[in-house]
C-alpha cells in the first residue's frame, strides 16, 4: 500500500493496481474517492494518518462507479459513519458484481501479465468475496455534493452505465475513475490517458461519447482509477485517449 500527496489537500492512496483517493475538506471533515478492494480497509487507518487524518473525520464516499475494485471497502466505511454517494444506474451492479458484463471477454486478454496480474490482486484482496453493498445515496449529473470539498458531478457513461468524473475546484482536481486510465489493468502499459480496454467497459464507443462531456472541467490533475496522475490539465487527457482509441 503506497500514499502520495498528489494535490494540495489530496492524497492518492491503495496499491499500483488500483487508487483510491483521500480529501481534506477542512473543518467539514474528509471525502475519499472510491473504495479500492475488499481487503484494503486493513490499511485505512495508516493511510488517513498519514494525511493527517483520522477514521472520525470521515463523512462522505463518492464511488466513481460500481465495480468491486472501487467499492470494495464501502461496507466498512458505512459502518464508520460515512456517507456513500453513487449513480443510481451503478447500484444492481454493485449490489451483484457478477452481473458485470463487458464487450468484450476477458479471455482475449489472458497473454498480458498485466492481466494475470491485476486478477491474481483482485482476488488476493477479496474481489471474489465482496461484502455486501451499503444503502447509498443516488447522485446526478451536473449536482454539487453536499460532501466535504464540494464535488461537482459530470455522469460519464461507457465504462459503466453510471461512470461519473467528480471535479473538486477549490482543490484544482478532477476524478475520472475509470473513464482514463494511465496504466491499463489488463495489459499492465503505462502511458498517456487512454481509455480502458474493451474487455473492462461495458461500452468503448460510449466513453469515447462521454469525453466530450469533460469540456467544462477546469482541473488541471487528472486523477484517474489505475494509474498515475495526470498534471497537464483535461483538454490534453482528453486529446490523448481520443488519439489512442480503445483496444
Amino acid at each position: 500500500m503506497t500514499i502520495s500527496k498528489v494535490a494540495p489537500g489530496v492524497w492518492r492512496a491503495g496499491t499500483r493496481y488500483v487508487n483510491w483517493y483521500i480529501v481534506d475538506g477542512g473543518q467539514e471533515g474528509v471525502t475519499l474517492i472510491d473504495a479500492g478492494l475488499p481487503t484494503y480497509e486493513r490499511e485505512l487507518d495508516q493511510s488517513l494518518h498519514q494525511a493527517g487524518r483520522s477514521k472520525a473525520d470521515l463523512r462522505s464516499v463518492v464511488l466513481t462507479h460500481g465495480h468491486i475494485d472501487h467499492i470494495g471497502m464501502a461496507c466498512t466505511l458505512a459502518k464508520l459513519g460515512a456517507t456513500i454517494y453513487l449513480h443510481q444506474a451503478d447500484w444492481y451492479l454493485a449490489a451483484h458484481p457478477r452481473s458485470n458484463k463487458p464487450e468484450r471477454s476477458v479471455i482475449r486478454y489472458a497473454y498480458y501479465p498485466g492481466m494475470i496480474g491485476f486478477l491474481a490482486h483482485a482476488a488476493s484482496q477479496g474481489g471474489l468475496r465482496p461484502s455486501r453493498m451499503p444503502q447509498s445515496i443516488a447522485i446526478a449529473d451536473g449536482s454539487t455534493l453536499d460532501a466535504p470539498g464540494r464535488p461537482l458531478v459530470t455522469h460519464t457513461p461507457g465504462h459503466t452505465d453510471g461512470s461519473c468524473v467528480l471535479e473538486f475546484r477549490e482543490h484544482g482536481v478532477v476524478f475520472v475513475g475509470d473513464l482514463l486510465c494511465t496504466i491499463s489493468a489488463f495489459t499492465g502499459r503505462c502511458a498517456d490517458p487512454q481509455l480502458q480496454v474493451r474487455g473492462s467497459n461495458s461500452s468503448s464507443g460510449q466513453a469515447m461519447t462521454s469525453l466530450r462531456r469533460l469540456e467544462n472541467v477546469q482541473a488541471r490533475v487528472v486523477l484517474p482509477g489505475h494509474g498515475n496522475p495526470w498534471t497537464d490539465g483535461v483538454e490534453a487527457a482528453v486529446a490523448s485517449a481520443m488519439r489512442i482509441g480503445c483496444k
